[in-house]
């Protein structure tokens, strides 16, 4: 098989897949109950978790976490930089969530749960992931969210 420079977005994606479905904290916000199975758990992709911008106006839409990979930069010939953009939103309608140790909105909290994960995570290049910036977002003038950016710097291609 040929070495690929942009293989890592895909496995990224596949990390990141893995680790907000393997997250109790995520799964039990997105699906809205304290105890569930693990096919519901592995239902949120595609449905709830999506590894791209997705803005999903069904009516029943509760809360959702998408997520993109970037190479912004290739500054030496043997790292690259890569990006992960993370975004947690839900109706406006539907902003207040309690859940103990955490405070906020429910977009506020997805954010801080899916940046908890990431943090105490070493599957993403080299070192730890540094967050660049969260901001927020207004989508469509029914959806507000959090969008979390973060860094790291990775070896250009694996062997």
């Amino acid at each position: 098989m040929k070495k690929s420079i942009l293989n890592d977005i895909g496995l990224y994606k596949t990390r990141l897949i893995s680790t907000f479905i393997n997250s109790p904290d995520i799964c039990r916000l997105l699906l809205e109950k304290d105890s569930y199975t693990q096919d519901e758990a592995d239902s949120l992709l595609y449905t709830r978790i999506f590894p791209y911008l997705h803005i999903n106006t069904q009516a029943d839409m509760n809360a959702c976490l998408c997520f993109e990979v970037d190479v912004p930069q290739i500054p030496t010939g043997m790292i690259k930089d890569m990006k992960i953009i993370v975004w947690s939103y839900c109706r406006l309608e539907q902003m207040q969530y309690a859940k103990e140790d955490y405070l906020g909105t429910k977009p506020d909290i997805l954010a801080d749960m899916a940046e908890r994960e990431l943090r105490a995570s070493n599957q993403f290049g080299i070192g730890p992931l540094h967050l660049e910036s969260v901001t927020n977002n207004l989508l469509e003038n029914q959806f507000y969210g959090r969008q979390l950016v973060f860094t790291v710097p990775d070896f250009k291609m694996k062997g």
